[in-house]
């Protein structure tokens, strides 16, 4: 650790910034040494990594070494804070980070929100969101979903059959039906409630939200069945929408990269391929430039 530490210190020091140094240091180390290091840094100099970091370097590189020196439980709550203030609301980082954190993430991220911000993480999404999106986030909020890792078959089969009868049966949507169990359902009862509903209707529960939701409501369930029985089958698409198109949207790019990278990222790539027939690295690094692409390739691709 203290080789590390050194050899940030000599990488800003003096006219110039070794951003190679930088890069290959703070890109191949886990976020709890990069917290040891940034502790270790202020021991030794008695300067402020952080800050440091800052004046060496500006922009995009910039955001990504504070975000990977940030904890990922802070690194959440200032995400839903940035979607949320000032003009406008980006719903789609709500959807993603509420949709896709376990209850005990939640949990932690709400009380890291209202520490650092003095704001209730529940009460903002209730006034920037509403209808079906605004409830079954605050469902997901409450926490409230099951632990159960061995599903009873016979109920699965029986929820299966309510979802189906709230949707799909009727003409219309009784919502509150969708909101009470993909708001409480467990991963594994949820993949067992998945395999019955096929086995129902010869097609699957994500066919159905299709037919049954719209906007960002069918983007939000769509998000906690994919986020809950493929994660990282769901991080692949989430990298693709942040490179797709013309420019690139680089928080998204950003976050999951960063949030993923000590979680699934092999995994995450091998998606990449299956899904766009194509190496995901090489799509990041075509899409982005200059040190703040070596960050995240070498982030991505160590």
């Amino acid at each position: 650790m203290s080789n590390d530490v050194e050899a940030l210190r000599k990488a800003m020091e003096g006219f110039g910034t070794d951003e190679a140094t930088l890069i290959k240091v703070v890109a191949n180390r886990t976020n709890r040494q990069r917290q040891q290091i940034k502790a270790q840094y202020k021991a030794t100099y008695g300067r402020d990594l952080i800050e440091d970091l800052k004046k060496e370097t500006h922009g995009k590189l910039e955001d990504a070494f504070v975000a990977l020196f940030t904890d990922p439980i802070e690194y959440d709550a200032d995400a839903l804070r940035g979607a949320m203030k000032g003009a406008g609301t980006n719903e789609d980082t709500l959807i993603e980070i509420i949709a896709s954190r376990s209850p005990q993430q939640m949990a932690a991220v709400k009380a890291c929100y209202q520490k650092k911000y003095s704001r209730d993480l529940e009460a903002d999404v209730k006034k920037e969101t509403s209808g079906t999106l605004q409830k079954i986030l605050i469902t997901l909020l409450q926490g409230k979903r099951s632990v159960n890792n061995a599903p009873n078959q016979a109920q699965c089969a029986a929820i299966a059959k309510e979802i189906f009868d709230a949707g799909e049966a009727k003409l219309g949507t009784d919502e509150s039906v969708f909101n009470k169990y993909f708001g409480t359902l467990s991963p594994y009862e949820l993949a067992c409630v998945a395999q019955h509903y096929h086995k129902l209707t010869g097609h699957t529960i994500l066919d159905a939200i299709d037919k049954e939701m719209h906007g960002d409501s069918k983007k939000a369930y769509r998000t906690i069945v994919y986020a809950t029985l493929s994660p990282s089958e769901y991080f692949a698409t989430r990298v693709n929408e942040a490179i797709k198109g013309f420019g690139t949207n680089d928080k998204l790019l950003m976050r999951i990269l960063i949030t993923r990278d000590e979680i699934d990222m092999p995994q995450i790539k091998q998606y990449y391929k299956q899904l766009y027939g194509k190496d995901m690295v090489t799509a990041v690094k075509n899409d982005i430039s200059g040190d703040y692409q070596k960050l995240m390739v070498e982030l991505c691709d160590h």
